[in-house]
């Protein structure tokens, strides 16, 4: 595209943010473009070299191959996608953009989603992964831990599909052929780029799946009957029941239709014991080890029938490094993001996990999800396996 006489701030305003990247580039806030006709929104990462000059997205080396690839599956880029990147303008020498620089660009990104509201968003590589899922997730890792997968994100109505970059399946084909190993006819990184594609195009013919809503009730104790499935969570004190000090602070539970969770009262305690202790009523947790030492320790009885463990599920479905974590598994299975909020578990290690031993509402409700989440999930990976 010939840019003429115009000066590039002419071409495409500066957007006044504090990143300062549009001073440095010659397409400052790249605008978003493509017809968008199948509703594929790809956010990639920031414009290429050849992506800044000719001011529009994925027309350098990199895009060339996503193009390619797309076209292999029948998509073409421009008239069926609309495209952008998690940051619009070119940072110098290509380096990673700053999460500074990600938060600059990243409400035009969720502006353009409401917007064009997309059935399917492909997320190329680590930079926009990162900018779709701040306030999702607490921390999205690598790439590698979301790459393949479908989610089904409830706040963007869409489909969500992570992938490599296809300037990381460039890298690796140089990388190789730097190190003399031997060329495949078509390299592994590729294959699995092409396969993750051809999987996420799969879900246009998939109508997008609403999360379930949980029902919060104030009683639990006539609920529960035998014979019932119950998905149990505990907060506590720390991660090691015998440590001295530490308790069970509150108890969540779940029949996958209603939640409830209340403070672990000697009034609770005594009901409790009588539902944990029942052969009848089976039990589902998320690492039920945990709950199983607690309940052990701290209210003198073992807990009988268990059904399913969530954590043991997840690691049997897919083993990747931090995949196997509740507010993951939820996030990828139901698109739900994660119900922390501003509720304080201090850190990772054996020191007080629910800080004061202070039950409040917001505790309340997150212990209640929990469990609520963890039923919903066991309720999945059943399926899954039975299949």
């Amino acid at each position: 595209m010939h840019k003429g006489f115009f000066h590039k701030e002419q071409i495409n305003p500066s957007c006044g943010g504090i990143c300062k990247l549009n001073k440095g580039c010659y397409s400052p806030k790249m605008p978003i473009s493509g017809d968008g006709e199948k509703k594929i929104l790809i956010i990639g990462e920031a414009p290429e070299e050849l992506d800044d000059k000719e001011n529009t997205q994925f027309i350098g080396l990199a895009g060339q191959l996503f193009r390619e690839t797309l076209a292999d599956c029948e998509i073409n880029l421009d008239q069926d996608c609309r495209k952008t990147n998690a940051v619009r303008c070119r940072p110098p020498e290509d380096r990673k953009p700053t999460i500074q620089e990600i938060g600059a660009c990243r409400q035009y990104i969720q502006t353009e989603i409401e917007r064009f509201r997309p059935a399917l968003t492909f997320l190329l590589g680590q930079v926009a992964v990162e900018s779709f899922l701040l306030g999702r997730v607490v921390s999205p890792g690598a790439i590698g831990r979301w790459r393949g997968m479908t989610i089904p994100d409830q706040k963007a109505k869409s489909w969500i599909c992570p992938i490599f970059h296809p300037a990381y399946i460039l890298r690796s084909q140089k990388g190789r052929a730097i190190r003399g190993k031997k060329q495949p006819l078509t390299p592994m990184e590729e294959l699995i780029f092409q396969a993750d594609i051809k999987h996420g195009l799969s879900y246009l013919k998939i109508p997008f799946e609403e999360a379930p809503t949980p029902q919060m009730i104030q009683e639990w104790d006539w609920r529960i009957e035998s014979g019932d499935t119950i998905a149990i969570d505990y907060e506590t004190t720390g991660l090691r029941p015998w440590r001295k000090g530490h308790r069970i602070v509150s108890v969540g539970i779940s029949n996958g239709e209603w939640m409830w969770a209340g403070a672990m009262t000697n009034e609770i305690a005594k009901k409790w014991k009588k539902i944990l202790v029942d052969p009848s009523i089976k039990k589902i947790a998320h690492n039920m080890k945990f709950e199983h030492q607690w309940a052990s320790h701290c209210l003198g009885v073992e807990t009988a029938s268990w059904l399913w463990d969530t954590m043991l599920g997840a690691h049997m479905i897919d083993n990747r490094k931090r995949y196997c974590k509740l507010k993951h598994q939820v996030y990828i299975n139901f698109g739900v993001p994660d119900w922390s909020g501003d509720i304080n578990f201090g850190n990772d290690n054996d020191d007080f996990a629910v800080k004061d031993n202070i039950v409040t509402k917001e505790l309340l409700q997150y212990n209640a999800l929990d469990a609520f989440w963890t039923f919903q999930l066991a309720e999945k990976q059943i399926g899954k396996f039975e299949t």
